[in-house]
């Protein structure tokens, strides 16, 4: 005597598959959205410092000794204005940080690992505010990365039913 299953739609379960992007295609958006931080990371770490104004104060910094150069103490003259502002562009700024996640994600990609889209998330959420207050500058290059990332992530699945097997076996024998 065959069994039937009183509640059939319980029996359905749900499996992820995943959007008609292939993996190569999510690997560049990966790579892609790591590029574009590592750029961005580098450019505040290795250009910043060599522009003229900023020579000068790391030059003055080299006479003086490094040892507690800067300060955080509001700035009362230009010169203490520029040597803060010189300091948050480079060392201070979010340069490294985002140099470090760029590399990551590319390595990651090259690697076939999959870079979690939560990390994208997080980059266009702290684009928001970046490029709200201030719309003429380069944070737009974070909310693209961060999109990047996301489409880039291999677990971007959609949920949809599946038929049971016993669901499949009423269906052949009807």
């Amino acid at each position: 005597m065959k069994l039937t299953n009183p509640r059939p739609s319980f029996e359905t379960r749900r499996v992820r598959r995943t959007k008609k992007l292939s993996k190569g295609r999510r690997a560049w958006l990966t790579k892609a959205g790591g590029w574009i931080a590592l750029v961005f990371g580098a450019v505040h770490v290795i250009v910043a410092p060599l522009e003229s104004r900023s020579r000068d104060v790391w030059s003055q910094v080299a006479d003086e000794g490094w040892w507690n150069t800067f300060t955080l103490d509001e700035s009362t003259t230009i010169a203490e204005f520029e040597r803060s502002e010189t300091f948050w562009v480079t060392l201070g700024s979010w340069g490294v940080p985002v140099l470090a996640l760029g590399c990551y994600v590319v390595w990651s990609a090259r690697q076939g690992q999959r870079v979690p889209g939560w990390i994208g998330w997080i980059m266009l959420a702290w684009s928001v505010p970046f490029v709200t207050a201030l719309p003429a500058s380069p944070g737009w290059l974070f909310a693209v990365s961060g999109a990047l990332i996301v489409l880039g992530d291999r677990r971007i699945a959609r949920v949809v039913p599946v038929r049971s097997e016993h669901e499949s076996s009423q269906k052949e024998a009807a």
